[in-house]
This record gives structure tokens, sequence and C-alpha cells, in this order.
């Protein structure tokens, strides 16, 4: 399929499409940029689709003062001649049979083209559920559970969800406060793209007001517990065959260094101490444990033997 906003591939299908966005406002711990990109190259996953020419032309400023080439487009030479168009990183990729990554740059202007091209692809792949990924930075223990809050885009997705160890965001309710583009585009899809159940993860990662030797905050720029604990979240929630492995033990490793170093300042600050356990005693999170998948045979297995112990009992 190809027209003014989209390039894709036919012939490619998706049940599920998680999206993020690389520099974007809410992506604590690198989860919106970084969690799609760790599972494309976890995956070797190959490209379907992308954003182009009017979204590129319209939705991004060629460049903002101050910040050298953060913000402009992409551009590309081979021994002096342009052997590419300029352009935007706004990608679909193939990471299963049943699942989609998209990996985008957060809009300037139209957020409403940009939406009526992310869900035209959703529409053309098939895709029925999104997920957007986004991340937030708060002091979370770092050897605890991430607390994953969520806003939907149907009343009635609730119900599932409250499955899944979600708290539920009441952001900008009680006072004006900017959306995220995800809470935007589950925004825009709750009112026009109606065939789609829209889900928006955020993740809290850790960040202190502590400060290292080098005079660095301390925290984690890329958390990969947040990683962990969304993907979990949709793995259960979708009944998707995915290895978390890698996942749990980069985790637990960076974890591990992390709390390492906040004890090691609470040994000289009374008050980093304080401030520690008061933190680790009211932190405030829904738990999430995935159900284990017994094998049929040996669920029946286990069950006999039960039986069996009870008849002997009695």
């Amino acid at each position: 399929m190809l027209d003014e906003t989209v390039d894709l591939d036919d012939g490619v299908s998706g049940k599920i499409i998680i999206a993020g966005w690389r520099r974007q406002w809410s992506d604590g711990g690198n989860l919106s940029g970084g969690l799609p990109r760790y599972l494309i190259e976890q995956s070797n996953a190959l490209q379907v689709g992308k954003f182009i020419n009017k979204i590129d032309s319209i939705c991004y400023p060629f460049q903002v003062a101050g910040t050298h080439d953060a913000f402009r487009p992409g551009i590309s030479f081979n021994d002096g001649l342009p052997n590419r168009s300029m352009y935007r990183n706004n990608r679909f990729f193939q990471y299963s049979e049943d699942v989609l990554i998209f990996i985008g740059e957060e809009p300037w202007y139209r957020i409403d083209l940009y939406a009526e091209a992310f869900f035209k692809a959703a529409k053309h792949f098939g895709a029925k559920d999104v997920v957007f990924v986004e991340g937030y930075n708060g002091p979370a223990p770092p050897k605890m559970e991430r607390r994953v809050s969520c806003v939907y885009s149907k009343a009635e997705m609730k119900a599932k969800l409250d499955q899944f160890g979600l708290s539920y965001s009441s952001y900008g309710l009680r006072s004006r406060q900017g959306p995220t583009v995800g809470m935007a585009l589950l925004s825009i899809a709750s009112e026009k793209y109606l065939d789609f159940d829209v889900l928006r993860m955020g993740a809290m990662a850790p960040l202190f007001p502590f400060v290292t030797e080098n005079n660095n905050q301390v925290g984690l720029t890329t958390d990969h517990r947040s990683y962990y604990d969304v993907m979990r979240r949709i793995r259960a929630m979708f009944g998707l065959t995915i290895d978390l492995n890698e996942l749990q033990q980069l985790s637990e490793s960076e974890c591990e260094k992390l709390q390492a170093t906040l004890d090691k300042i609470a040994e000289t600050n009374k008050a980093a101490q304080e401030f520690m356990s008061k933190i680790e005693s009211e932190f405030d999170y829904s738990p999430f444990e995935e159900a284990l998948n017994i094998d049929p045979g040996i669920d029946q297995a286990l069950e006999d033997i039960l039986n069996n112990m009870s008849d002997e009992e009695s």
C-alpha cells in the first residue's frame, strides 16, 4: 500500500502493534524509545512499512534552534551524491506472526494527521490491538516491581485490564496537563478510530534526588526492569510466546548495581537513609504474577496424585 502518508508492505499481518517513540518527552528509563528497538534487534525484525512524504514534511520542523542536528531529518550521501531523500524514522517491523513493532519520532505538528497515518497502517496490517509504551521517572525502589499505570480507549476494556496489575491514571483530571504522544493518539482513537482497542502503559523508572561523585544523578537511564514488567503484562494479556529471560537478567544486574550505589550513599548521609527507608515502605504499586501454563498431561497427573492421596487418607 502506497499513498502520500504511508508506504506499507502487502501480505503482512499482525494482531497487535507495540509502539514507542524516540526523543520524546515521556521516555523515562528509555522505555518508549528503547523497548521497541530492543525487540527489533533481539528478533532481527524486518521493516514492513513507514510513514513518508506528507507526514515528514508537515508534522516536523526542519530544525530546532539550539539543538544542533538532534531534531533535523536524516540524510545520506554516497561518494558525494545524495543516495536517498531526507527522511524521518517512523517505521513498522514484523516481530513475529502476531506482533508488529512501531518505532517513531514524536510529531511536532498535526497530531491528527499523524494519527490518521498510524491507524491507516494498523488497519492495513489487520491489527485490532495497539499498545503504546512510555516511561516516567520517580523514586522507584530498584529491586521492587515497577509501578505500571495505564489509560485505555474503551470502557469495556477495563474488566480484562483489571487482571494485569495496572493502576489507572487520572492524569489531567484536576488541572490542565499536556498529553504525551501516546495519550494524544489514544484520545483521538477513542473518538475517531473505534475499530481499535488502544492501551497506553507507562512505567516508573528509578531516579533519585542524589548525585554521584561525578555529579551524575542517581538512577537508571535505561531501565530494563521497566521493559520487563511492561512486556510481562503484554505477554500475558495477548497470550504471546516471548522469551523474557534476557530482560530479566539485565534488569537484575542493573538493579543490584543501583541498590549498591544507594546503600553507599545512605552509609554517610542520614537524610538519604531516611528517604530510602520511607520510599521502600510507602512505595505503592499493583503487583502482577503471570499465571503458569501447565501442560494438560502434567496437570491431569498432578490431579490424579492428589486424588490418590485423598483416598489413602480416608
